[in-house]
C-alpha cells in the first residue's frame, strides 16, 4: 500500500492510496467489461477516503483511461501515484481529472468511444479466469 497525504487550503489532512486492483469497489464491473481482462494485472485501486475505484491501464487494444477525483489536489496525488507504473504512460492531472494514454479525440459517438476505452458493449458472463479465480478465492 502506498500513501500519499496533501493537506487541502482548509486544512484538513488529504490522502490517496494504491491499493491492490481486487480492493477496487468496481472490480468486477470493469472485469465484466473489458475487452481484454489481462488489463486487470497491471491495474490499481486508487483509493480516496475509504472508496478505492480501479484505475484501469492502457494497453491490448484500451487507448487510455481517466478518473474524476472529485478535487484537483487529488487527481495530481492520484497522477504522481501512477506515474511510472506499466500502462499509464502520460499521466496526468487535468483540473480535477487524472488522465493517461492518447488523448480522447472530441465527439467520439458512443461505440467508438467504448472501443477506445477498451470496453464491451455489454457485460460479459465468461467464465473466471485464471487472475480472477485467484483473486476471489485468496
Amino acid at each position: 500500500m502506498i500513501l500519499t497525504r496533501l493537506a487541502s487550503p482548509a486544512g484538513q489532512d488529504l490522502g490517496v492510496r494504491l491499493l491492490a486492483p481486487e480492493e477496487a469497489c468496481d472490480f468486477e464491473y470493469w472485469a465484466a467489461r473489458l475487452v481484454h481482462v489481462e488489463l486487470l494485472r497491471n491495474a490499481v485501486a486508487v483509493a480516496l477516503y475509504r472508496l478505492p475505484l480501479l484505475a484501469v491501464p492502457a494497453g491490448m487494444g484500451r487507448r487510455g483511461g481517466r478518473m474524476d477525483m472529485g478535487f484537483a489536489g487529488y487527481a495530481e496525488l492520484a497522477a504522481r501515484e501512477l506515474h511510472g507504473r506499466p500502462g499509464f504512460h502520460g499521466v496526468a492531472a487535468v483540473g480535477t481529472d487524472v488522465v493517461w494514454g492518447e488523448p480522447v479525440p472530441q465527439d467520439l459517438p458512443p461505440d467508438a468511444r467504448r472501443q477506445f476505452f477498451g470496453l464491451h458493449a455489454q457485460p460479459q458472463n465468461r467464465p473466471l479466469t485464471a487472475y480472477q479465480w485467484q483473486v476471489r478465492h485468496a
